[in-house]
């Protein structure tokens, strides 16, 4: 009966104790993990960042910080962590401490998802910025989804959006449970098993272990933690001509085409990013706000931007930025080609031009 108290006592301990064994630098440098976070299909691994962001606010008594959310492009693809725009806005003088909690794919209701995770977590956030696109506004047909990683996140912290939202989800393959025994899964994995301390923090505790193993027992360099190619766009172009590929065929994806349709957009509330911008922009309530529209990159993809209804859909997207009380920055056009990794994602440089774009609107 003895050991069993000891065994009680013990777990205890490790709950309440095992997050400090860590600190922000362990689980985030100058952006979150995507990698570890793909490779662990575990999403959770992100309240161990807010944790760690929030102790590190209140360790050092931060009064002046600015949060960035975004998708691929705030997140800084495909360079390194040390290549992001936050990096290079650090490096402004006078400039705040920047929390670069941006991630691929994320969609302007994960968003609005991880804004109500930050307040659960006491992480005011007095200053946020974010980006939207010209594709967010694509109707979705069904995909991609309007909350793309964080539903379940959305399910636990906002339950009328949630249902609110629920039938796109499922109709862009979001899986809900349908018997007793799923719904047991869910809560197992999603509510229950997220709340310990061990589960939130083993994904950081196995990768830190490797990296520690390759640097002082191997003498091994870490490797480059970039996800792709991060260099200019007609320069891949070149390489890959010259080995036989065709970086044109680019072009002719789907997607891709979709993401550029000059089709009138619908930016009433119908649209899901513009019933997410709202939910935003009505908890950001006196708080300072900058929005940037991300550009595209008009070498690559001239013919496309050229469309009159692209034009008028750019038009459409500032008149209704123009009544958001916010700081709006369209970037459409802004920085040129040669400064893009793609059509869209920029190169290291395309990230510190972008930095000095946006210091003077957000220079304290």
């Amino acid at each position: 009966m003895k050991a069993v108290k000891y065994v009680i006592v013990f777990l205890i301990a490790v709950q309440f104790l095992f997050s400090y064994a860590f600190n922000l630098p362990d689980v985030y440098h100058n952006r979150m993990n995507y990698t570890l976070m793909l490779d662990n299909s575990n999403m959770h691994d992100i309240d161990a960042v807010l944790e760690q962001v929030k102790r590190d606010i209140d360790k050092n008594d931060r009064k002046d910080y600015l949060v960035i959310l975004g998708d691929s492009i705030l997140y800084g693809s495909p360079g390194n962590s040390d290549q992001p725009v936050n990096v290079f806005l650090q490096q402004k003088p006078g400039a705040p401490v920047i929390y670069n909690l941006s991630f691929p794919a994320m969609q302007i209701g994960d968003f609005y998802t991880m804004l109500l995770k930050l307040d659960k977590f006491g992480i005011e956030a007095d200053k946020l910025l974010f980006n939207i696109r010209y594709a967010s506004f694509i109707p979705r047909d069904p995909n991609p989804r309007a909350v793309f990683w964080l539903g379940n996140d959305l399910r636990k912290l906002d339950r009328e959006t949630y249902l609110h939202v629920l039938p796109q989800l499922e109709a862009s393959d979001f899986e809900t449970p349908s018997n007793p025994y799923e719904y047991f899964q869910r809560a197992l994995h999603e509510d229950w098993l997220p709340q310990l301390s061990l589960m939130r923090y083993k994904d950081y505790f196995r990768y830190n272990l490797h990296n520690w193993w390759l640097t002082t027992v191997r003498h091994q360099e870490l490797p480059d933690d970039a996800l792709d190619d991060s260099r200019a766009w007609h320069i891949k172009k070149a390489w890959q001509e010259s080995i036989g590929l065709n970086f044109d065929d680019l072009l002719s994806d789907p997607q891709l085409v979709a993401s550029f349709t000059d089709v009138p957009f619908d930016l009433s509330e119908n649209n899901w990013d513009v019933y997410f911008l709202n939910k935003i922009l009505a908890l950001r309530e006196g708080k300072q706000t900058w929005v940037i529209l991300s550009g595209t990159n008009h070498d690559l993809m001239k013919d496309s931007v050229s469309k009159p209804g692209y034009a008028a859909n750019l038009k459409a997207i500032d008149k209704m930025m123009a009544g958001k009380a916010v700081t709006y920055v369209n970037l459409e056009g802004v920085i040129p080609g040669d400064y893009f990794s793609d059509h869209t994602h920029m190169t290291p440089e395309g990230n510190a031009m972008l930095a000095d774009i946006l210091w003077p609107h957000i220079k304290p």
